[in-house]
């Protein structure tokens, strides 16, 4: 039934007890409706704010190189601007005093000598020269001629791939009145009854693990060749290899890295699917380890396939480890850490704390009290990250003195105004609110740098090395078994170790299965230091010349 409508007449004739109870009635809807309007329309701006966030994080820009909230802050990219005063005394505020700017044009100065010193690097073939015939100068020089030094010029020629089957021999001998049948010595061979050599192995590694293709492209361009391969045979040869050959160099590698005074670490998920679990496409994880010779020990990358990212996993991996992990904010390496604290201490990043409000800054209206609060971290930041940089590469006794005097003053103000921020009344469940919360809860972690001069200001170093993995995942998108993603950690670290000691990762391969074929009745194994991708004994030939 529908409700009546009441008349004003009616109304008049009604108890003033009834109308006010009505009006307080009215009142309390009124009320609920105006705060379930104001619950909404806030909902509706963190949504929006994160559809924001998200365009740009799809589709935006990605970088923060060039990320400048006015024309006049600092900038950490100095080959755009040249600082022209240190930007070190401290106004009220605690932000250095603004610095003045003058625009640089840098013009790159040809080197002389690039081409020839480019060719140099290449076998070199001379060509016959070409001259002209004896008639022909006669011509040109009725009174006589002298030849002068010719005039030289180079290119280069590319010699495509090439397969090639080999056929390979074996005497075999019968002797007289039933003796018997013997045949000569067959070399050793990778795996028994394939047509795999360290070549071809070498070649597949390479353009799997060094250059991001997946098999099935490796397959394709094999077949293009004349070389019929399916993916899963590709795949089984990745998996026994390593297993059967690479597993032992890659623990050599692994004890080498724990002996660094300084670790960066950072972990990546990626789909497996075939994992023994009932739920298809399980979400497993690939870890990166990563140290160089600043602390300590060779350019190292190691990867390591886990299918969690638990504390279970990093402890077992940095077993009897004593050093400092540069990492991002994931709690394991905090928990980790606190088991031993007299022996691993973690340092935070601050590309993350800056990162969270670059994207704020990057995504919303400038007009706006996030972005503006945002812009505001990001100022101060940068200008952190511009003085640390006036003392790269000198020595950390001039290091340590610098971070004392010039920058802990701005961190310490960094973090006093990150406090006062989170004291103003704000939506704890904003993304600003999220990156403010970060700092402070990462502040004993992002301060770790000022005590030591080996510990950098950030992770990037790590997030550099596991970018070399999420390239080849938007290529592979999954990973077929567990077997197939421990093959592929393992790949993955000899080919990147491999490349940041300067040599080239096919001649590599090819040097370390050839090498491991020739001392496999070896019981020692004192060869292996000569297969660590920075021995003194690594060929010339596996090495980059430049």
């Amino acid at each position: 039934m529908e409700n009546a409508k009441i008349t004003a007449e009616e109304l008049g004739k009604m108890p003033k007890e009834m109308l006010a109870e009505m009006y307080l009635q009215l009142l309390d809807s009124f009320n609920f409706l105006k705060s379930q309007n104001e619950a909404l329309l806030k909902n509706m701006e963190m949504l929006q704010e994160k559809i924001d966030i998200l365009t740009q994080q799809r589709f935006g820009r990605k970088t923060e190189k060039y990320l400048n909230i006015d024309d006049n802050q600092l900038s950490i990219d100095l080959s755009v601007f040249k600082i022209l005063n240190e930007a070190e005394s401290l106004t009220e505020e605690g932000l250095p005093e603004e610095p003045e700017f003058e625009k640089v044009v840098i013009r790159r100065k040809k080197t002389k000598g690039k081409r020839a010193l480019d060719l140099n690097r290449l076998e070199k073939v001379i060509e016959p020269a070409i001259e002209i015939p004896e008639e022909k100068l006669n011509e040109l020089f009725p009174l006589g001629y002298t030849r002068l030094e010719d005039y030289v010029y180079t290119d280069i020629k590319y010699i495509p791939a090439k397969a090639v089957a080999h056929e390979h021999h074996l005497a075999v001998y019968a002797g007289k009145q039933g003796q018997g049948v013997v045949r000569a010595d067959m070399p050793e061979r990778l795996l028994k009854n394939s047509v795999i050599t360290p070549s071809l192995a070498s070649a597949v590694i390479n353009a799997k693990y060094a250059n991001a293709l997946p098999l099935n492209r490796i397959s394709e361009e094999l077949a293009r060749s004349d070389v019929n391969l399916s993916r899963q045979v590709l795949a089984g040869w990745m998996i026994k290899l390593t297993q059967r050959y690479l597993t032992p160099v890659y623990r050599e590698i692994h004890r080498k890295l724990l002996e660094s005074k300084l670790i960066h670490c950072d972990e990546t998920p990626f789909k497996l699917i075939h994992d023994g679990k009932e739920s298809p496409d399980s979400k497993c994880y690939m870890w990166v380890y990563h140290t160089s010779k600043q602390y300590g020990s060779p350019p190292i990358y190691l990867y390591e396939y886990q299918p969690g990212r638990s504390s279970e996993v990093l402890r077992e991996f940095l077993k009897g480890y004593k050093g400092i992990l540069v990492t991002d904010g994931y709690q394991v390496y905090h928990t980790v850490a606190k088991e031993k604290p007299d022996e691993l201490k973690v340092a935070g990043c601050w590309a993350h704390a800056r990162r969270k409000f670059a994207d704020l800054v990057k995504s919303l209206d400038s007009e706006k009290p996030a972005s503006i609060t945002a812009a505001e971290a990001v100022k101060r930041i940068q200008a952190i990250y511009h003085l640390e940089h006036m003392t790269k590469g000198k020595p950390d006794k001039e290091i340590l003195e610098h971070r004392k005097r010039s920058v802990k003053p701005l961190v310490d103000e960094y973090f006093a105004w990150i406090k006062s921020c989170l004291e103003t009344p704000m939506d704890t469940g904003g993304d600003l609110y999220r990156a403010l919360n970060y700092s402070r809860n990462q502040e004993e972690f992002l301060r770790a740098f000022l005590d030591n001069a080996i510990v950098p200001l950030d992770n990037n170093d790590a997030e550099r090395s596991i970018r070399k993995f999420c390239v080849g995942k938007h290529s592979w998108h999954v990973i077929d078994s567990p077997n197939g993603a421990e093959s592929s950690a393992i790949l993955y670290s000899l080919t990147e170790t491999a490349k940041a000691n300067g040599l080239k990762p096919y001649e590599y391969f090819v040097y370390l299965f050839e090498s491991i074929l020739s001392h496999m009745d070896d019981a020692p194994k004192d060869y292996m230091d000569g297969l660590l991708p920075w021995s003194d004994k690594i060929p010339d030939n596996v090495k980059l010349k430049i």
